[in-house]
């Protein structure tokens, strides 16, 4: 497939070309560090070959905010390996060290999102849109959903939330959609500390919801103490909100509890 030269799938193999077979080849410096940095580069020149095998990839808004971040950080890894051609480390060596550090933290984290924006199916989504059932577009949508749960901004987070919210409080159906496409572990991951308030209330509340649908209550339980703890922890110190919707989720852990114990009677 031929694109533009300004296709941001274009401009970062362009970067990624320069960095690896011009630049890094020729550092002297933090060796060791630039060989991790050289070989998170040849996992995301494998994952952009991905990309460039499916149009959408330059269509889809996720796929775009994403490819425009790696860019980003490409632009400032060439950026930095130019200061590092320069053997006497004008900037000195503590703010190089911790310069490079930051680029292969955000190399770690472009990795990763390919890794999820390329399982998730929302690419091949974007192909297959308007023509299936009711029911696959409500599938595609909840991937789609998942996955901007996983790698998008806290503002594109927190939207998303608003959407799965609105469609499993629609219908019990959704929540047994939302659920077989995995959103549940994804949950209980933005019930972490550092996820913004509003997602964790949003998340709690989500969460509450499945644990009133008996047929995906299961699948809370099978997140075990993580989730548990961290339902713990909102009654300790969360809203109000958080703490009722927390109460409620907890409830099915408690009769989880007493099938178990009746079982052994």
């Amino acid at each position: 497939m031929t694109r533009p030269e300004n296709d941001p799938i274009t401009l970062s193999n362009n970067l990624l070309h320069s960095l690896l077979d011009q630049q890094i080849p020729l550092i002297q410096s933090f060796k060791g560090k630039w060989s991790l940095i050289k070989s998170k580069l040849a996992d995301l020149q494998a994952q952009l070959n991905d990309f460039s095998e499916l149009q959408t990839s330059i269509t889809n808004s996720l796929s775009l905010d994403l490819l425009h971040s790696i860019s980003q950080t490409l632009n400032d890894a060439h950026l930095l390996a130019e200061k590092c051609l320069d053997t006497n480390l004008t900037e000195g060596k503590l703010k190089t060290q911790s310069d490079i550090d930051s680029i292969l933290a955000k190399l770690n984290q472009n990795v990763k999102d390919c890794e999820v924006l390329i399982k998730s199916g929302v690419l091949q989504d974007g192909i297959l849109s308007g023509s299936g059932s009711k029911r696959e577009l409500v599938r595609a949508e909840f991937r789609n959903l998942i996955t901007r749960l996983q790698i998008g901004s806290t503002e594109s987070k927190n939207a998303a939330m608003d959407t799965v919210l609105s469609l499993i409080q629609e219908d019990d159906k959704n929540v047994m959609i939302a659920v077989a496409q995995g959103i549940v572990p994804v949950l209980a991951r933005l019930l972490d500390c550092n996820s913004c308030l509003d997602i964790k209330e949003k998340s709690v509340a989500a969460i509450s919801k499945i644990s009133m649908v008996d047929s995906s209550k299961h699948v809370l339980i099978a997140e075990g103490l993580l989730l548990l703890n961290q339902l713990i922890r909102i009654l300790e110190s969360g809203s109000w909100f958080a703490k009722e919707k927390a109460c409620i989720a907890l409830q099915a852990f408690k009769l989880f509890e007493r099938e178990c114990k009746g079982n052994w009677v």
